[in-house]
């Protein structure tokens, strides 16, 4: 999906900016459009994997003797040491490639001026609303919201399930995922539209002296990123304890013949819609959304026969590293096509360059690059003692 997810930024969101002023041409494309859809799995896999966490550590009375904080903070701290060192070359990257493609008449001055006032973007803080007034930072390195909602949502559900398990587990986690994925689907909300909108209460005017709200009337809430992917993360959590029930119960050949089946027919509408996404069927988002959920929920199950299949050791080992490796090549995608762009050359409408011209390039790239970073982090900063 991360790949897929390259597709469409290339397709849809860099090649929309390519005209007279950037001085590249490139075809919009619906390759791959699906996948801004799927990022719903990114969200549920995290939260599945901090429920996990806590009930792996559950049987260490030291830890567990310790403060909601304090394990909170460990747990994040963890996380930031994974995501931060790389979410800084992301951003490194994107102004050292990208400032040229969409500020190509930024003097050097304009350049520092934007990255010291991003400091907040470096740190992790985007998806809480904490960002450069002047937004530069979102164009060169937009999916990098994500990766500060993961950050930021990951610390709060953490403490709360230190709290009570029970009380996270039993009432909040499907209280709050009920009423968000409502209001998510009835305000139609894309999963990609999520960094730059507001989830809360707007205010009758932006100073105070009358006059009318608009779209850009100051708000009360929370940035729609962290809403999105404290959803997601909430669904995760639920999707831990309903497997780890499940992987208790003896299932009979028939129940596993109709997992399959649900598997096989889930998974081809899922892989269909992020390829190219008008399908026969008209998927809507949140059908999608239940696409994900049984096929992740199926896959950590395992006991049907299609997950049997892909668990063989030639496929598994390709499969587990390209998931070790996923995070990375969604942080490092979007520079990787500015830079193909560039390598490429600037280019007129009557040489427009095509989608899979851009698009199988940047992949390579982007591939080789996070299989690189990924290497580096486990010599270094990932490193067990």
């Amino acid at each position: 999906m991360a790949l897929a997810a390259i597709g469409f930024h290339a397709g849809f969101i860099i090649a929309r900016s390519c005209n007279e002023a950037t001085g590249y041409f490139m075809e919009t494309s619906n390759w791959f459009f699906g996948s801004s859809e799927v990022l719903l799995v990114f969200t549920v896999t995290a939260g599945y994997f901090m429920a996990a966490h806590f009930v792996k550590r559950k049987s260490d009375a030291a830890y567990m003797a310790r403060s909601a904080s304090e394990r909170a903070w460990e747990y994040t701290w963890a996380r930031i040491k994974t995501l931060v060192p790389v979410l800084i070359i992301g951003y490194v990257l994107a102004i050292l490639v990208c400032t040229s493609f969409y500020y190509p008449d930024y003097t050097m001055h304009d350049i520092i001026v934007m990255t010291v006032n991003s400091i907040w973007e470096f740190l992790g803080f985007h998806a809480a609303g904490l960002r450069s007034m002047g937004n530069e930072f979102f164009n060169l390195n937009g999916p990098m919201w994500f990766i500060s909602g993961i950050i930021i949502a990951g610390y709060f559900m953490y403490w709360a399930i230190c709290k009570s398990e029970d009380g996270f587990s039993g009432f909040f986690a499907p209280f709050v995922a009920i009423f968000l994925t409502g209001w998510w689907c009835f305000s139609g909300t894309r999963a990609s539209q999520t960094a730059w909108s507001t989830f809360g209460a707007q205010t009758t005017s932006t100073n105070g002296m009358g006059g009318d709200a608009t779209d850009t009337t100051a708000v009360i809430g929370f940035n729609n990123g962290v809403v999105f992917v404290v959803l997601g993360m909430l669904i995760g959590v639920l999707l831990f304890y309903l497997i780890r029930r499940l992987s208790a119960h003896e299932f009979t050949a028939g129940q596993k013949a109709a997992l399959t089946v649900l598997n096989v027919v889930c998974s081809v509408l899922l892989v269909w819609y992020i390829l190219y996404q008008p399908t026969w069927f008209e998927l809507e988002r949140w059908t999608v959304a239940f696409l994900c959920l049984v096929v992740i929920g199926l896959s950590l199950l395992n006991k049907d026969g299609l997950t049997s299949l892909l668990n063989n050791r030639y496929t598994s080992g390709l499969l587990a590293y390209l998931g070790n490796i996923s995070l990375y090549i969604y942080m490092l995608h979007y520079p990787a096509v500015i830079g193909t762009l560039r390598v490429l050359g600037h280019n007129t409408p009557d040489t427009i360059y095509s989608f899979w011209e851009v698009y199988v390039p940047a992949t390579v790239a982007t591939v080789v690059l996070s299989a690189v970073v990924n290497e580096i982090m486990k010599r270094t900063i990932m490193k067990k003692k």
